[in-house]
């Protein structure tokens, strides 16, 4: 979904919950941001902060306070992070009623749109804060079809929105790590080379994580890591070669789920 389809939405919403994954704050949010949604209130979540770094996000978040943004990191699955969002929303809930009633005007919702690239995790972040199944929720990009509002509460509603496509993606770098993170459209990267570049980020910065993960002794390139994966799971072609594309995909998938370890990908 383009970010322009969304505009008529934007007229009508109080908030932009802007939602990103901790393991990539920067990549992982939609560029300029700011010269569509103008002067709203705008605060920034980061999702998944159980797969990030803590020491990282903690210095992310300092950072992006520091510029002005109100941000939480937040894990969807036990709610930790969830209680600083909703006093967020509930001190901007409290401005909108004391301002319609300075305009002699009734309570109304505060309304409040989720936004980000897809699969950042906007779908589990509606459920968590709905505090019950409310939107479809999935490891790959796509889920969210269409604009929808959801009641949280009296005082709040969320409009959940597809994830919206940004423009430089597919800079190679950005796609690859976005690609290994689960954020880039499914298939539009070759798994192999998502794998590559993991293998490579972990023999840097965690070299013993997949020979515990795999129980393999190969040390490196990561090529040969790759293949020494592969046998020790039996993904075997005809012939005894390894499966490449199983082997990489096993790879990929670990690393997003955090059987790898805790990481984030780039620094404030």
């Amino acid at each position: 979904m383009a970010l322009k389809s969304l505009r008529p939405y934007l007229k009508v919403v109080d908030v932009i919950l802007e939602v990103a994954d901790a393991r990539l704050p920067a990549s992982s949010r939609y560029p300029e941001l700011e010269k569509v949604t103008g002067s709203r209130n705008r605060v920034l979540v980061l999702t998944r902060a159980d797969l990030a770094d803590p020491g990282a996000t903690a210095r992310w978040l300092a950072s992006l306070q520091a510029g002005g943004l109100p941000a939480v990191a937040l894990n969807a699955r036990t709610g930790e992070g969830s209680r600083f969002l909703y006093q967020q929303l509930n001190l901007l809930a409290r401005g909108k009623r004391v301002a319609r009633a300075r305009r002699g005007l009734g309570a109304a919702p505060l309304r409040v749109m989720a936004l980000g690239i897809p699969n950042v995790g906007k779908s589990s972040l509606l459920n968590r804060l709905a505090g019950r199944s409310v939107v479809r929720t999935g490891n790959r990009p796509g889920i969210t079809r269409g604009p929808q509002w959801i009641r949280i509460k009296d005082n709040l509603e969320l409009l959940d929105t597809p994830g919206v496509i940004w423009p430089h993606w597919r800079e190679p770098v950005t796609a690859l790590w976005l690609g290994a993170i689960g954020c880039a459209p499914e298939d539009a990267i070759p798994v192999r080379e998502i794998a590559l570049l993991i293998g490579d980020f972990l023999l840097r910065e965690a070299p013993g994580n997949m020979a515990a993960r795999y129980g393999i002794q190969e040390q490196g390139p990561v090529e040969a890591i790759l293949d020494a994966i592969g046998r020790a799971r039996g993904f075997l072609l005809p012939g005894g070669l390894v499966d490449p594309e199983k082997t990489a995909r096993v790879l990929v998938n670990d690393f997003r789920e955090g059987y790898l370890g805790r990481f984030t990908l780039e620094m404030p």
